[in-house]
């Protein structure tokens, strides 16, 4: 992704949007994702997991050069609509063609090990992609990384070809989306320390979402150049990298599960209540270390400690009702946060800084015994 580290100003110079506009289009993008996954997994299961990850990555690919072809609000719907689909089918596909090959080789034991390399991978390609991208945005225009990013998205699509995928791979039938829906919110309705937790930690995390695309807009305005743009955002995802790696370490230093958790919701709040007050390079090269490193640990370390309560014929219900309501919730929450920030940058770091002090005050976290019967989430945003 070398477009990351410019994202806001592609959308803004070249796309000629403005940060209502841009905010329509994740929730656009957010949509089309809810309605695609269940079809593209069913797809991916009749094609195979590799090749739905090549027609996803070709997909990605053709959307990231109708992003450069064609500004504007418009043309964007359609590329954002690409970029949903290459999505769908690489997400589900992609873990699923690991867990068959760990299967394959009797190596499903060390699903959780290889499934976690693979995501600081993730984070790694980031903070290699973004620096390199934004010097390519300085030098080369505002599109550039864009294309780069085509480019490698093409190239990840041939090489997943070599990949050997087991041919006696039984084939799985996919669930109702409606009934898988129907089931997930019953649960959220019935449990009330369910409800506290996916709403403590959706109000934590959509502080990380959205300093993710404020912090953009607020640089220019405080005169910071565009090359310096991938750095800031490299150090986003080390600050996640690390402390995911780390959990163990972090809740050792704060002393106590309950004051992590607790904690970390104010670390975020402040953090980006300090960007509203003082806006400057400083202040938001903190928010980004800080929120890039706990809000991370702390979304990782909730996920990890509910689902010790999740009974396994229930998981996968809850999870996807669960993501779905999170979808939703962005969907919603973007383009009124876009309106405000077109209005005033401050005011949208106020307004998404005092959300986690919902949390904090209102939602606060306090451990269950491992018998409870309390039912979990899984936050999978990408950002």
């Amino acid at each position: 992704m070398f477009y990351v580290s410019v994202l806001v100003p592609f959308y803004t110079e070249w796309g000629n949007l403005n940060l209502t506009q841009v905010q329509i289009l994740q929730s656009w993008l957010m949509i089309w994702m809810f309605i695609l996954n269940i079809p593209t997994g069913a797809v991916a299961d009749h094609i195979g997991r590799k090749i739905s990850v090549a027609l996803g990555g070709l997909i990605l690919s053709a959307s990231c050069v109708l992003y450069v072809l064609m500004p504007g609000f418009y043309p964007f719907l359609a590329a954002e609509f690409l970029a949903a689909l290459g999505t769908s089918f690489v997400i589900g596909a992609s873990s699923a063609l690991i867990c068959d090959y760990l299967k394959q080789n009797n190596r499903e034991s060390e699903s959780k090990q290889v499934l976690g390399r693979s995501s600081a991978i993730s984070n790694l390609g980031t903070i290699i992609a973004a620096p390199v991208g934004s010097i390519v945005a300085a030098n080369f225009g505002i599109q550039a990384p864009m294309l780069l990013s085509a480019v490698a998205l093409l190239a990840a699509s041939l090489i997943i070809l070599t990949v050997h995928e087991s041919k006696d791979r039984k084939r799985t039938s996919q669930p109702n989306p409606f009934i898988v829906i129907k089931k997930g919110v019953g649960f959220l309705f019935t449990s009330k320390h369910l409800q506290r937790l996916v709403a403590n930690d959706l109000l934590v995390w959509i502080g990380a979402y959205f300093l993710v695309w404020l912090y953009q807009p607020m640089l220019i305005k405080v005169g910071l150049a565009i090359v310096y743009f991938g750095l800031i955002r490299s150090a986003f995802s080390l600050a996640g990298m690390l402390s995911t790696l780390n959990i163990r370490l972090m809740e050792k230093l704060f002393g106590s599960e309950k004051t992590f958790v607790n904690a970390t919701a104010f670390i975020v709040s402040a953090s980006l209540l300090l960007v509203a007050a003082f806006p400057s390079i400083v202040t938001v090269v903190t928010a980004i270390i800080l929120i890039g490193g706990f809000a991370s640990a702390r979304t990782s370390y909730l996920n990890a400690t509910m689902n010790e309560f999740i009974p396994s014929e229930q998981r996968a219900t809850v999870l996807s009702s669960t993501s779905t309501i999170n979808m939703l919730v962005y969907a919603v929450a973007n383009p009124v946060v876009g309106y405000i920030a077109d209005n005033s940058l401050r005011l949208a770091f106020l307004g998404v800084g005092l959300l986690p002090l919902v949390a904090f005050f209102f939602l606060r976290y306090s451990p269950v015994q491992k018998n409870s019967s309390v039912l979990s989430k899984n936050n999978t945003l990408q950002i």
